[in-house]
């Protein structure tokens, strides 16, 4: 396992966590690690949070209804609420999270490093929580008429998944918070989506879009929904073109 770079040396200039499972997904631990090298990414797996680990006071602490039983789509949100809990307690800014099935595509480094430098110049973001958004699994993307040449970070009205986002500290705080409080009832991109309506969570949309999630495309076999087929796969990747053209003419 690799070891979380804390400084400016990762080719990303912060944190970074991949969630994973401990057994059973060695294809997408072979992928993770050459795609990481490749990109110089150092980053730290996030293990904790499997279903054997989700014991009834775990569930209890922070899930209710259909979530608070041990299930794929629990897992991958505990481990998104371990993510942030490392964020906070170890006093991060921030971090890159990423599940194991992403694929990050040629330009993500470099846009990623601007996207930053864009969160880092503005006043009311850097105050704000915030999460960026960086993938197309969602299909949903910036209208060109809303792009500005040279700016790649725009406010979004809705959550586009969970397989690639930066999440500041502050949003680390409030979404632990929240899942404490409140308890998650729903999967943790629908969580997301509910802090942003509620005026609580600054949700940012990268475009260009630098990621897409491999059980999406037919890299992987999905670890939640586990009957997806490679008819399915076809068919996002079509809508995926068409979805690029659509927002490319409004």
């Amino acid at each position: 396992m690799t070891t979380l770079a804390t400084d400016s040396r990762s080719a990303v200039g912060c944190p970074a966590f991949v969630l994973h499972v401990r057994e059973g997904y060695d294809d997408r631990e072979r992928h993770v690690d050459s795609m990481m090298a490749d990109k110089h990414i150092d980053f730290e797996y996030v293990l904790d949070g499997d279903m054997s680990d989700l014991t009834p006071g775990l569930l209890a602490e922070y899930f209710a209804g259909d979530m608070a039983r041990r299930t794929p789509a629990t897992s991958c949100a505990m481990k998104h609420l371990i993510a942030c809990r490392h964020i906070v307690e170890r006093g991060l800014d921030g971090a890159l999270v990423l599940e194991d099935d992403i694929i990050l595509l040629d330009r993500f480094t470099d846009i990623f490093r601007k996207g930053m430098a864009e969160l880092a110049a503005n006043g009311e973001w850097r105050t704000r929580p915030v999460i960026v958004n960086y993938e197309d699994t969602r299909l949903r993307f910036v209208p060109r008429s809303k792009r500005v040449r040279g700016r790649v970070l725009y406010e979004g009205d809705r959550d586009r998944m969970t397989g690639a986002l930066y999440v500041n500290a502050r949003a680390a705080r409030l979404i632990l918070d929240r899942a404490r409080s409140c308890k998650m009832d729903c999967p943790i991109d629908l969580f997301h989506c509910r802090l942003l309506r509620q005026g609580l969570l600054t949700y940012l949309w990268c475009q260009p879009v630098i990621a897409t999630q491999g059980s999406h495309t037919g890299m992987f076999r999905s670890g939640i929904n586990l009957t997806k087929s490679a008819h399915e796969a076809i068919s996002w990747k079509l809508k995926l073109y068409y979805k690029r053209l659509l927002y490319f003419l409004r």
